[in-house]
């Protein structure tokens, strides 16, 4: 065989062209073939000739003659070249490697123009272009290795055939199959993700994904050593609030966070160079925080040192202070050098007594015969606890001891006989436990309060009656005196609410002659004496014969007697309201239902302000009286509504400037504001009628109602028992400012 017939046979191996004696016409595939007359006829370059020759299933004879080269190649890609009129790729053709008819030997392949050992594959894949491919499936190697598939073609045993459609979102798991097998590999279990990936048995597929089923309740799924496992991220150290979280040593997974273990009330402590877990309310070394150690017998309960129970910690150290000495009963009580400490108790011996710090026989001692501290007189004796000798004359043994008889007349251990002590609040005056402010000139200093009352618990019980005589009734028992400084001109009220007997009251000044009476003010009788309030019961008051007085004061001393029809124990109350607590004070009490006329505000500066305002112009103040009771109501009011109440809203009606009037009411026995209102009505329907006059001329009354509803009111007051004290003000500048007040004070 000659070299041309050997590359013919060659050629024909790898499916190029056909050599020798002509074939027979293969079966029509609906795929275009070049019709060959020879072994020399050119491979198929993929150009239609544009003449069709119809398949008579005859080949032409054979002439022998080649068709002569016409010179024309055929257009090639590029990176091809033309080799025997035919584009190749001379970078893998084994054929043409590297350039035109240079054949790679048998087992190697054209890889990169150079001839190469073919790659080992394994069946039924096979070496092709530098790599294993499966002809067999491979739609660019179908059947061969370069035999590509057309577009929309898939290659099924090594044939191309028409491709197979799923519909969108599914893949055919058997391509092979003459039947098409679409599944949606995102969610079937058999074929999850990808064809035949079947997941394990419990578990779904998900987006592709192998999932194993769901947790119980408050589970997570983590993957723990590889192995997807069911955890309660609560409480597992491992995964503590989310997968892969794991806690540190001395730490513990508690409600989804990594904490401590030493748990309060534990703390962890340095203990030698190791951190140690201590319960800081028990341990003694580490008692309420680490390296407090309790000392002195103490030990740590709740987290402090403390002596056990029965002890008390006496200087840092615990001691039983029933029985300790140096600290019987209390620290520092230290017992006599014959005591001893029984039932914390400094004890004598047997038939001894504890006289200060020493132990007697007060059965024989003459300086504490019968007990401690009676001492018998000189040459007397003790004898069985009694000084055995008589007194002398004048004299009277009184507790085993021998004292004056006028001794009696003072004594207030001894008041009128042997033993009768005399109370607090009482001296012993004519041998008779009398109070100590008996009489005028030992009457007791009260400091009177302009912030809230004074209260002064005292009794009449022994009282002897003097001073002047007054004209109310039931004064002629036993008095009591009292002294008070008025040391700015005001109003000085008190009262006896409260007292257990019928009580009176008056006052006298500093010469003990009665104060004049003040009519005005509702107290007709000298020394402004009153027997009944006239009360009742309420505010205080607990009875209709209880007393009380009040009047204005000009700066000084002065006296006030308690009395009454009989005697008894008693509260006596004072409350003082100066003039200086307004820039305009009226020393009048009002009472009743009235009006106080038309009164005019002068320029000078604000003293008082309320809590709803006033506090640049100045302000006109009024007192009263109250009983207290809640039954007891206060108006007070410049609404026009209320009847012959006015103000003026500007000086003149020329004027730009305005005034809008403020009332408050304070309290002298509280010293607190009652109530305090600017503007008294909005103006609906129904409401009080609160408009300002506007006057024609300076000080005129006559003129026309401003628009606005600014007057004040104050309706439906309680004021605490005692004095009280309503203040007209306004808000703004109160020069030529005019109003009149309507006002209910029962």
């Amino acid at each position: 065989m000659n070299r041309t017939r050997s590359l013919c046979a060659l050629v024909a191996a790898v499916g190029l062209v056909a050599c020798g004696t002509p074939t027979p016409t293969p079966a029509d595939t609906g795929i275009r073939q070049d019709v060959r007359t020879d072994g020399n006829t050119p491979t198929d370059t993929g150009v239609d000739s544009g003449v069709t020759d119809p398949d008579t299933g005859v080949n032409p004879a054979d002439t022998g003659v080649n068709p002569a080269d016409t010179g024309t190649g055929p257009m090639c890609a590029a990176g091809e070249s033309v080799c025997g009129g035919a584009c190749v790729d001379t970078q893998t053709n084994p054929l043409h490697c590297g350039m035109c008819d240079r054949m790679c030997a048998a087992g190697e392949v054209c890889n990169a123009g150079m001839c190469r050992a073919s790659m080992m594959c394994t069946a039924p894949e096979v070496a092709c272009g530098g790599g294993c491919v499966n002809t067999q499936t491979d739609v660019n190697n179908c059947g061969t290795c370069g035999n590509a598939c057309m577009a929309g073609q898939r290659c099924v045993t090594g044939t191309c055939m028409a491709a197979r459609m799923c519909p969108a979102g599914e893949t055919d798991c058997t391509p092979m199959a003459a039947t098409m097998t679409c599944v949606n590999t995102q969610t079937s279990a058999m074929n999850c993700g990808s064809c035949g990936n079947a997941c394990p048995a419990g578990e779904t597929c998900n987006m592709g994904v192998c999932q194993p089923p769901m947790c119980p309740s408050g589970q997570t799924r983590c993957t723990v050593m590889g192995v997807s496992t069911c955890v309660d991220a609560q409480t597992d150290n491992a995964n503590c609030g989310a997968c892969g979280t794991v806690c540190p040593a001395g730490q513990a997974c508690m409600a989804g966070m990594c904490r401590s273990t030493c748990m309060a009330p534990s703390r962890l402590c340095d203990i030698g160079g190791t951190q140690t877990c201590i319960d800081v309310q028990t341990d003694n070394n580490n008692c309420g925080a680490c390296g407090t150690v309790c000392m002195g017998g103490q030990t740590c309960q709740a987290g402090t040192c403390r002596c056990p129970a029965g002890r008390m910690s006496c200087g840092g150290t615990c001691v039983d202070t029933t029985t300790d000495e140096a600290n019987c009963g209390a620290c520092g009580t230290r017992c006599g050098a014959a005591q001893t400490c029984t039932a914390s108790r400094c004890v004598c011996p047997m038939g001894q007594t504890a006289c200060g710090t020493n132990c007697v026989n007060t059965q024989t001692d003459t300086a504490n015969c019968g007990m401690c501290g009676r001492a018998c007189t000189a040459p007397a004796t003790c004898n069985a606890g009694v000084c055995n000798s008589l007194c002398g004359p004048g004299t009277t043994q009184c507790n085993g001891m021998c004292i004056a008889l006028t001794a009696f007349q003072t004594d207030n251990n001894n008041c009128g006989a042997c033993g009768n002590r005399c109370t607090a609040g009482n001296s012993c005056q004519a041998g008779t436990c009398r109070p100590i402010n008996d009489v005028r000139a030992s009457a007791i200093s009260v400091a009177l309060n302009s912030a809230r009352e004074v209260v002064i618990n005292g009794t009449t019980a022994n009282a002897l009656r003097d001073g002047p005589t007054t004209a109310c009734g039931c004064t002629s028992a036993g008095n009591v005196w009292y002294r008070f400084t008025v040391p700015t001109p005001g109003v000085v009220y008190a009262d006896t609410s409260g007292s257990s007997y019928d009580t009176s009251l008056f006052i006298t000044d500093s010469a003990g002659a009665l104060v004049p009476a003040q009519t005005a003010n509702g107290f007709a009788n000298p020394g402004l004496c009153n027997d009944d309030a006239g009360c009742g019961t309420g505010g205080g008051f607990t009875s209709g014969l209880q007393s009380r007085s009040a009047g204005f004061f000009a700066a000084g001393t002065y006296f006030i007697s308690v009395s009454g029809c009989g005697t008894g124990a008693f509260q006596l109350h004072l409350q003082y309201v100066p003039n200086n607590v307004a820039r305009v004070f009226t020393n009048n009490r009002i009472t009743g239902t009235g009006n106080t006329g038309n009164v005019t505000l002068g320029a000078a500066g604000s003293i008082a302000a309320g809590t709803c305002g006033g506090v640049t112009g100045s302000e006109q103040a009024r007192w009263f009286l109250t009983c207290g009771a809640t039954a007891t109501r206060q108006l007070f009011s410049v609404c026009r509504s209320d009847p012959g109440a006015l103000f003026t809203r500007r000086p003149i009606n020329t004027s730009t400037t305005t005034y809008d009037p403020v009332m408050y009411v304070r309290s002298a026995q509280t010293g607190a504001q009652v109530n305090c209102n600017d503007d008294g009505s909005t103006g609906a329907a129904g409401m009080p009628d609160c408009r300002g006059i506007i006057p024609i001329a300076a000080g005129s009354t006559v003129g026309f109602l401003d628009t606005l509803h600014r007057g004040s009111r104050l309706s439906g007051l309680s004021t605490p028992r005692g004095v009280g004290v309503v203040f007209n003000d306004t808000l703004s500048t109160s020069s030529q400012h005019i109003f009149n007040m309507r006002f209910e004070a029962p």
